[in-house]
């Protein structure tokens, strides 16, 4: 019984000094000195229209009586983002404070250049004390676009064919946008007006459905599928697009079935 106990002793003492071992593979042992590496080593980057910044922090395993400072490099066969286009860095080097463990650099977003199904930036750290490890960063940059169309416009539709022209052109009423969500709304009679209250009305028997449309704004295009009349698709067609200092959105249309078309100018109210 005395053996037995010994042996499921020494079994368990084996065990437990294996899984300690593996636990330590990753665990980085300091045998003395200062080293200095990035804190994290990946992040994300969502650039909005106010051009944001964001830092990305070093920082040293010991304080020093004097300013310290690194290098830091764009890693070009890594990186995808553009410099001047859809980041500025503003400094190829980190500074540690004297007296401080941390640093920071400091990486600014250009909102018209940024990508929407984003790009890749990677820094490497090096010089002075940078440790053999997380000295190399990678930042994903995208642009981030808020929506915010819904609401009352006047609306005004210059048409380029329609079976009632010259008459009924160009024509102007109020007209709402519904939001949806995630930057998808709801236009009743895209026709501006042609089709509800219209001449289209009289005559083709068209009302108030007859050319609903949903629509999405990405990053201040105007885009569409799928949507039609009751003879056909409804097609882009020239500008589709938010003008974002003032908010006007114009959409350019042309339906498939016998070619009515136009362009919708939308003033917010």
């Amino acid at each position: 019984m005395k053996k037995s106990i010994l042996l499921l002793t020494a079994v368990v003492l084996s065990l437990f000094m294996f899984s300690c071992d593996e636990e330590n593979e990753n665990i980085h042992i300091y045998d003395s000195g200062t080293v200095t590496y990035f804190t994290n080593t990946a992040g994300n980057f969502f650039v909005t229209a106010d051009n944001p910044t964001t830092t990305i922090e070093v920082v040293s395993s010991s304080t020093s009586s004097a300013a310290r400072t690194f290098t830091v490099s764009i890693d070009t066969d890594a990186t995808t983002a553009v410099q001047g286009v859809e980041y500025v860095l503003d400094s190829n080097t980190v500074t540690i404070p004297a007296g401080s463990y941390f640093g920071t650099v400091e990486i600014g977003g250009l909102f018209d250049g940024a990508l929407e199904e984003g790009s890749t930036l990677v820094l490497n750290l090096s010089g002075g004390s940078t440790a053999g490890f997380d000295t190399q960063y990678t930042l994903n940059i995208f642009k981030l676009c808020e929506s915010d169309l819904a609401g009352m416009y006047e609306v005004t539709t210059t048409y380029g064919f329609h079976d009632f022209l010259p008459d009924f052109n160009p024509h102007t009423q109020m007209m709402e946008w519904v939001e949806l969500g995630e930057g998808a709304y709801f236009i009743q009679d895209f026709s501006g007006g042609l089709y509800d209250g219209g001449p289209y009305t009289d005559a083709y028997g068209t009302g108030p459905a007859s050319m609903d449309v949903v629509v999405n704004d990405i990053c201040g295009n105007i885009s569409w599928i799928d949507q039609a009349d009751p003879w056909g698709d409804i097609l882009p067609n020239g500008v589709n697009s938010v003008d974002p200092n003032t908010g006007v959105i114009t959409t350019s249309w042309t339906c498939t079935g016998y070619g009515e078309n136009g362009v919708s100018v939308y003033v917010p109210q």
